[in-house]
């Protein structure tokens, strides 16, 4: 199976449904299911599972862990040669998401925001999740007590032991991501992509020019940018406008400031510019978001 990477735009961040263990003999085989409707991450820890998802085989020995498609056809590919143990645990990414190579140099793909479906917290910053669907776990006996803990709070049925088990996972995703997140931070194009989201969102009023990037970030402004696309997927100018645009909604929501004024203040010149740049981002123009917030008479 390619170590390709599920990628996704969080909040709203992954949620656990359920986990169990399992023990196979020589000779069992893993069960047949097709587009169960959530994530199957299977962790072995002793032995080996031979599984395949859409025509690609893998091999999940002991120490590895693999994650199979909501959408996709799963099936066993051979038999247990030897006992074998392992995990399972079904989750959930209400998130749009997609699945990326992760190739060097390859731009990755943007999961479209749901902003057009008028949530009042589609604004506000996102992080990028990249989870790998099969690896070689980084700390195997870290990852087996952190399911055994989701598997003890299963047998809770209190909101302080549901808190806890959502807690729980998200400290399993994020240890499962440690590696690849750690490739990625010593990649000198990743530290200059983040350097210049962080200057554009601390600058995000300012135009934005070459001449400007060249100064703050002492690189050639295409070099800045081929950069930036790499990792976020977006140009200085596009992610300077995400920003702009998310600034924009907090103000529609919370002030009663006019079109005009929001616009100067999150860094358009122009009002006629900002309500199509806003227009074609949010699929409604900005006093239509702001109405569709507004307290209606009864």
């Amino acid at each position: 199976m390619p170590l390709n990477e599920l990628f996704a735009h969080i909040p709203p961040l992954p949620h656990f449904l359920t986990a169990g263990r399992d023990v196979f003999q020589p000779g069992d085989r893993h069960v047949e299911r097709q587009a169960i409707g959530v994530f199957d991450l299977i962790v072995v820890s002793r032995g080996a599972l031979h599984l395949g998802e859409a025509g690609a085989d893998v091999r999940v020995g002991a120490g590895q862990a693999v994650i199979l498609r909501p959408d996709r056809h799963h099936y066993p590919t051979g038999p247990c040669e030897e006992e074998t143990h392992f995990y399972w645990l079904h989750f959930q990414i209400l998130a749009p998401w997609t699945e990326w190579s992760g190739d060097a140099g390859a731009v990755p793909p943007a999961p479209q925001r749901s902003a057009e479906l008028g949530y009042p917290g589609d604004f506000g910053h996102q992080y990028e999740l990249r989870l790998p669907r099969y690896l070689t776990l980084p700390e195997p006996p870290d990852v087996y007590a952190d399911i055994e803990g989701l598997l003890a709070l299963s047998a809770r049925s209190d909101l302080a032991g549901g808190w806890q088990q959502q807690t729980l996972f998200h400290g399993l995703l994020q240890r499962l991501c440690g590696d690849a997140r750690q490739r990625r931070a010593d990649s000198a194009a990743v530290r200059l992509a983040e350097r210049a989201a962080a200057w554009l969102k601390a600058n995000y009023r300012e135009p934005v020019t070459n001449a400007r990037l060249r100064e703050a970030l002492h690189y050639h402004p295409i070099y800045v940018a081929r950069c930036m696309r790499a990792v976020f997927g977006r140009t200085p100018n596009e992610y300077v406008n995400d920003v702009r645009q998310e600034q924009a909604k907090l103000f529609l929501l919370t002030t009663d400031k006019a079109v005009a004024d929001i616009a100067a203040a999150v860094g358009f010149d122009d009002p006629a510019y900002f309500a199509r740049r806003f227009a074609a981002a949010a699929g409604v123009s900005p006093s239509g978001y702001r109405k569709r917030f507004e307290a209606r008479e009864r």
